[in-house]
């Protein structure tokens, strides 16, 4: 005889632990489950879901609303497996899905036609730069992206540009505003953020929609609600009017998004914005040691308003927090990499069970170096390998020429990367002059002048670019590798920088891409100083032999592969052993913070380490330098302030040249160090 799903539902519920089974079956009001990391929250959210069911609440009248489709994918694979059929019928979607439904319904209200179309990113930038041009602003004085971007901002907090901004952008978005949303409405179109603004609102405009959407859904919930923003709050709010049924399930502790749009404070407020709410605290963590624990709750701690909580684990005391402490950043990659290869064989792992985290995509460099020399398998979570990143390609595709100006297809990537207006067109005759001429496409460059058909103007830029490489590769056979290349990157005929703006959907991104290039020289530095006398296309060939791909590769087949993510990348996942890689001020917190931040900014860069800390099941690492190469050039460095927020008797500190170093030292003592270090790796540099 089959169980009934009420009586499916008796051992699952008995199965969670007390606050979990209260945030089950509390169903009615306003409900705030705070999730410490590694609490069971999704499970929390689907035994939720499979209690309202079994309690014969109508599958259409239940919605569950995630950030990403994997999060709602998993959640209804979850909900199937405990309910069966009977949970499709439930709505589980993301917040922009929800919003398309909502507009395929209500498409008349909105001014749409039912079959109205959802730009692109890219074709949303390319309205940007119609309205620009519209009114008479050039392209190379506003970056359409950056314009978008800021667009988009208003679009989430569902706001215009004040007459006061601190925003240099802000004045022309005031005036691009209104003919952007002209034209998307004249090709029956939205973007992506008018998926969530338009439902609002409606649902607040129109009496009609509202009370249809706000007695739709009777009990709502939504996953990691310290990532909402201004619109998404205010139309759950909407939606939630009829019944009041909402509970929001999130940690205000890894709010870690601000810079895409998320309100920390949102959470925070919660108990204000829906009065009469329940907090519900999730305390026990499944996933960490309690030293991992304690550590990562005396770092958080320090964070101001926040909502206290202290994580715990039945899972043992285990191991101290490791901390390294390197004279250099390759020493620390050099560490790691040795250290991988020694927890892997003395505790028989996987290499998926190790992760590496770090602030910056550009700190991926010296680590993926090593792991490499070290024959270690390694992937990119969320992101490119350093070396295959666009924009480093391009500053290495110049590389490629000035060593080899015979090497045509690095320098069709030159000739027009940064963009110079050469086109395809100018590109073909050259080749085919060239080839019926016997002659190298070097020397199709060099006497553009005589090849038929090339403008006026192209052949202009040809001859730059001709003579930008004569003049590196003479630079390059005489100064040193690193200088010169930041001499390259830095270069305004050439334009790296101008490229990385225009490549970049929006400041970050473009800080990111510069970030990159300038981790180039680096690069160079440390391969001169490991050989003196090895040469650029030395260099260039050791680059192509580390990075090829083995043969036979298959990308289809699961890997057996250390890890590599930023810690934006890393939240969510969980490994065995991580190392948390560059503990130092400048990059934990980010320099940006230090040089321009507020305590709202230092607070999110605290909530960074505390779900990097989180991560880690049962090894955790953390590591700085006291030197490290930053563009080339010698930087001394600080111990991140978020080390010495951990007790001292949480840390094992004996890693580093062998030294039983100590954690925390005086201020003296730490200059004193800092500064012999760095005047010896300066004489060793040069």
């Amino acid at each position: 005889m089959s169980l009934t799903l009420a009586e499916k539902m008796g051992p699952i519920i008995s199965g969670l632990n007390p606050p979990q089974r209260e945030a089950v079956v509390t169903t009615e009001g306003p409900v705030l489950v705070l999730a410490g990391a590694g609490s069971g929250k999704t499970r929390v959210i689907t035994c939720r879901i499979a209690h309202l069911l079994s309690k014969h609440v109508a599958p259409d009248r239940i919605l569950a609303v995630s950030f990403t489709n994997k999060a709602a994918g998993e959640m209804r694979e979850r909900v199937s497996g405990m309910v069966g059929k009977v949970g499709n019928g439930c709505v589980l979607s993301t917040f922009h899905a929800l919003g398309v439904k909502f507009l395929r319904e209500e498409h008349a209200a909105a001014g749409l036609t039912a079959g109205f179309t959802i730009l692109d990113e890219s074709d949303q930038v390319d309205s940007a730069r119609t309205a620009l041009r519209t009114l008479g602003y050039a392209v190379d004085q506003y970056e359409p992206r950056q314009v978008h971007q800021r667009i988009s901002h208003f679009k989430n907090m569902l706001t215009l540009p004040g007459p006061v901004s601190e925003h240099p952008l802000d004045p022309v978005v005031a005036r691009v505003m209104p003919l952007y949303q002209q034209r998307l409405r004249a090709m029956n179109a939205v973007d992506f953020d008018d998926l969530i603004g338009t439902p609002v609102l409606l649902l607040e405009q129109n009496p009609e929609v509202a009370e249809r959407w706000s007695h739709r859904f009777r009990y709502m919930m939504v996953d990691e609600y310290q990532d909402t923003n201004g619109a998404q709050i205010r139309l759950l709010r909407a939606l939630c009017k009829g019944f009041g049924n909402l509970c929001v399930v999130g940690d205000d502790d890894q709010s870690i998004y601000a810079w895409r749009g998320a309100v920390a404070g949102n959470i925070l407020q919660f108990g204000d914005q829906f009065p009469g709410a329940k907090i519900i605290p999730l305390t026990q963590n499944y996933r960490s040691t309690n030293n991992v624990l304690r550590c990562a709750n005396a770092v958080i701690s320090n964070n101001p308003n926040r909502h206290e909580k202290s994580l715990w684990s039945q899972n043992g005391d285990g191991e101290l927090v490791r901390f390294m402490l390197a004279d250099n950043d390759e020493a620390e990659s050099m560490w790691v990499a040795t250290d991988l290869l020694r927890q892997k064989h003395a505790r028989r792992m996987k290499w998926r069970e190790f992760g590496v985290l770090y602030r910056t995509n550009a700190q991926s460099r010296t680590i993926e170096d090593e792991i490499r020399k070290a024959g270690i398998p390694y992937r990119i979570v969320g992101g490119t390998k350093f070396y295959d990143r666009k924009e480093v390609r391009d500053v290495v595709a110049w590389l490629r020429v000035i060593a080899n100006h015979f090497d045509e297809a690095a320098f069709r990537r030159v000739v027009n990367v940064p963009q110079r207006g050469v086109g395809d067109a100018s590109i073909e005759k050259l080749g085919e002059y060239a080839k019926n001429h016997g002659t190298p496409f070097w020397r199709a460059v060099e006497h553009c002048d005589v090849v038929p058909g090339i403008p006026t103007r192209v052949q202009a830029a040809l001859k730059e670019v001709h003579a930008l490489l004569t003049e590196y590769r003479e630079r390059f056979r005489k100064e040193p590798l690193g200088e010169v290349a930041r001499a390259l990157i830095e270069d305004k005929r050439i334009g790296f920088g101008d490229e990385c703006v225009r490549a970049s959907k929006d400041a970050r991104e473009t800080q990111r891409r510069i970030e990159n290039i300038r981790e180039l020289p680096s690069a160079l530095v440390s391969f001169q100083a490991r050989d003196p006398e090895g040469k650029l296309e030395d260099f260039l060939a050791r680059l192509s032999l580390d990075t090829r791909k083995d043969d036979g590769e298959d990308a289809d087949e699961p890997k057996d592969e250390v890890s590599l993510m930023t810690l934006h990348g890393a939240k969510g996942l969980e490994f065995d052993v991580v190392y948390l890689l560059g503990m130092e001020e400048g990059l934990l917190p980010h320099g940006r913070t230090l040089t321009e931040g507020s305590s709202d900014d230092i607070g999110e860069e605290r909530r960074l380490a505390y779900v990097g800390i989180t991560r880690a099941r049962k090894v955790l690492t953390m590591s700085a330098a006291r030197i490290r190469l930053k563009y080339g050039k010698v930087e001394r460095r600080k111990v991140s302030r978020f080390i010495y927020e951990i007790p001292e008797n949480l840390l094992d500190g004996g890693y580093g040249g062998g030294a039983q170093e100590s954690v925390i030292e005086t201020a003296e003592e730490k200059h004193t160090r800092v500064m012999s270090a760095f005047d010896d790796l300066s004489k060793l540099l040069g």
